[in-house]
């Protein structure tokens, strides 16, 4: 029985169903665009989950905020982050002073801080250490289901008392630490912002001197009815106003330079674009009919906007859909329907084909993320699937068993294309590209019989389908059986990822199929132990030879007179170029240089007895050189410097092994428990 030698983790699952609670979600990156540069994977078949991390029981976990190679997330009173590419969670965790009614916002990241919102209030950590900087507590309370937005040395958030008659305030916080050596600091607001009805998921955006802001209605008071409002960034004062024809606005203001307008939604059915002036008055207030309410933050990318809306019903299908835009014309270009309400805002690519992408969850029982291409004049679903003979927008990935429930958090994604989201599950997933192939990188490929393939120095890398190549090194598996004369190659194989959607041309994605390993092959040759010990003996006298001097002639002579005596098994040698190398650089110091012959020369002219001795020694040291310097076989250093190139040696030479099959980065740690990268030899 082979001894396997893992290095990786594991993680807990955990099987859980459920309804989702009602909520928006949102993306704090300056404009409120949640737009990206990386490369996203374009389709199922090309998409794999990596990894699937339980954070609790269900409803557990807030949505997902990225920063460096951590995934952060409220947990109760706690703020915990977790290893993106392995999903393991880290031990340290920062304390919150309080807790939410609802987990529906991420916490926002500046400046080396977390600022995370409980109910009736705001605290900042630091993001490395996760210890508590200062504390904010609003007088009025209320649940902290609004993002908090970062801008300027600020962060803006508001609070909401639903259906109370209490006055709910809308704070802007300096975020500096006025007094380092106490965590539990008291922060007061640089200024409040007072409506009657609150705020429920609105965010702001801030220009140069003033922010943007939409808020509730009064509910029965209809004095004050739903609005947005331009506020003074310094003192908080109203500079303008203007009021919603229809619902409460519950996303966050997005702003599209392109257009130079403000972009959002209300729960009544609306899509907005305001247009203001450099002082912060409104210029213009549009609005279209979405026919179904919208929570969704606009995605605004390349002429088009893209928001979720919702259908005539919780049950599958019932008209729930990602409406696309044309904002040129201001109207809806088409609309592709989803099983479920799209209550997230959309993940935005531009691809190579200059097609955007916009991926958004459902809140349906699966919480699948489906997309929408798109590009401008397009007027209907692409890559459609056929479901009750309606075209749906198509699925790139769908949770099953444990992993399975509703999804409200938006998706985030990282430099490498990795598509991170969380839904009522408790688990935090990770949606990766496909892997390509699997690159080897110094690797061994001359072995010793009765031994385990051993490459200390060896890297293996994941190149994904999107060109991404991840360093998979650590999840190496060593088989440790003893090599034998028959063994021509060992294969290096990643079992990743945990399960995918397949596409099937127009109709629904197959779910739940497994993932298949990928292998690349290092050939080797394996040698006698005498042959072998022979070779590696002539390989570290040639390593010896360090820095060449005239001293360095017997040791480059011992060296070629062992490495000629190997005969055939002198191409298994991998550092012969050194020795060649050695011996050009010997003979180059003992030749004179013509810098030399000159000034010999001018000195014969003024002694010509001086000259006739110079000219004997110059005869006499030529003389010795030739003899010294021993023959060099033409063919034996070619056919050794050949090898060289094809063989890993203790100099440092590689021979990068290219398989043609493929791999991912990271594997689904559940899956990791028995093994992610096997290197195991194969017979002829």
């Amino acid at each position: 029985m082979k001894k396997k030698i893992v290095r990786t983790a594991s993680i807990a699952l955990a099987a859980a169903l459920s309804l989702s609670v009602c909520a928006s979600a949102f993306v704090s990156d300056g404009t409120n665009n949640n737009v990206t540069t990386s490369v996203l994977p374009d389709s199922a078949d090309n998409a794999v989950l990596n990894w699937a991390t339980s954070v609790g029981p269900l409803f557990s976990g807030s949505p997902l905020a990225i920063v460096n190679d951590k995934i952060y997330y409220v947990d109760g009173d706690k703020i915990k982050r977790i290893d993106k590419d392995t999903g393991v969670i880290d031990s340290v965790y920062g304390k919150r002073a309080g807790t939410n009614s609802y987990a529906i916002q991420p916490v926002t990241y500046a400046d080396g801080m977390l600022f995370s919102a409980f109910n009736g209030g705001v605290q900042a950590f630091d993001a490395d250490t996760l210890e508590s900087l200062w504390v904010y507590k609003d007088s009025t309370g209320g649940q902290a289901v609004s993002p908090i937005y970062y801008n300027d040395g600020c962060i803006y958030t508001g609070f909401c008392n639903y259906n109370s008659a209490k006055d709910d305030h809308y704070v802007c916080i300096d975020v500096k630490d006025e007094d380092p050596d106490k965590t539990d600091e008291e922060k007061s607001a640089k200024w409040i912002f007072t409506n009657t009805s609150g705020f429920y998921w609105a965010g702001a955006y801030a220009a140069d001197n003033y922010i943007v802001l939409g808020m509730e209605n009064a509910k029965e008071n209809t004095v004050d009815p739903a609005r947005i409002v331009t506020l003074d960034k310094d003192s908080g004062n109203v500079i303008g106003t203007e009021y919603t024809v229809g619902g409460c606005v519950r996303s966050s203001i997005s702003y599209d330079k392109d257009t130079d307008a403000y972009y959002f939604t209300s729960n009544g059915g609306y899509l907005y674009k305001a247009t203001i002036d450099d002082k912060g008055k409104f210029t213009g207030l549009d609005s279209i009919s979405l026919d179904g309410a919208s929570t969704s933050t606009p995605t605004v990318l390349n002429g088009r906007a893209y928001v979720g809306v919702n259908g005539s019903g919780w049950g599958d299908y019932k008209g729930s859909a990602i409406a696309v835009i044309d904002l040129d014309s201001f109207e809806i270009a088409y609309k592709a329907e989803t099983k479920g309400y799209p209550q997230t805002s959309g993940l935005g690519v531009v691809n190579e084909n200059g097609y955007n992408y916009v991926y958004f969850t459902e809140n349906a029982s699966a919480g699948a993320i489906r997309y929408v291409k798109d590009k401008k004049g397009v007027t209907e679903v692409l890559d459609a699937q056929i479901v009750n003979g309606k075209k749906t927008a198509p699925s790139l990935f769908t949770p099953t068993g444990a992993q399975a429930q509703y999804a409200i958090a938006d998706l985030v994604a990282d430099e490498n294309g990795t598509i991170f989201f969380k839904n009522d599950s408790g688990y935090i997933m990770a949606v990766g590209s496909e892997v390509e192939k699997l690159v080897a990188e110094n690797t061994v490929t001359v072995c010793k019989e009765g031994e385990a393939y051993n490459a200390p120095d060896m890297k293996v890398y994941a190149v994904l389908k999107n060109g991404v190549e991840k360093d998979v090194t650590d999840y190496v598996t060593i088989d440790d059986t003893a090599l034998t004369a028959d063994d021509e190659f060992v294969t290096v194989t990643y079992k990743y990822g945990m399960y995918r959607d397949k596409t099937s041309e127009g109709a629904e994605n197959k779910t739940g199929v497994a993932v298949s390993p990928v292998e690349t092959i290092i050939d080797v040759k394996v040698l006698a132990a005498e042959d072998y010990d022979s070779v590696k003996a002539v390989e570290k006298l040639i390593d010896a030879l360090d820095e060449i001097t005239l001293d360095s002639e017997n040791d480059i002579k011992e060296a070629r007179a062992a490495y000629d005596a190997l005969g055939d098994l002198k191409e298994y040698v991998g550092n012969a170029d050194i020795l060649t190398a050695a011996e050009k650089k010997l003979e180059e110091l003992k030749t004179p240089s013509s810098s030399s012959e000159a000034e010999s020369s001018v000195s014969s002219s003024e002694t010509s007895s001086e000259s006739a001795v110079s000219s004997a020694n110059s005869e006499d040291t030529s003389s010795a050189t030739s003899s010294a310097a021993e023959p060099t076989n033409s063919a034996d250093t070619s056919k050794a410097a050949d090898s060289s190139s094809k063989t890993a040696n203790n100099a440092g030479a590689a021979n990068p092994n290219t398989g043609a099959t493929a791999g991912v980065c990271v594997a689904g740690l559940a899956l990791l428990i028995g093994g992610a990268l096997t290197a195991s030899r194969k017979r002829k």
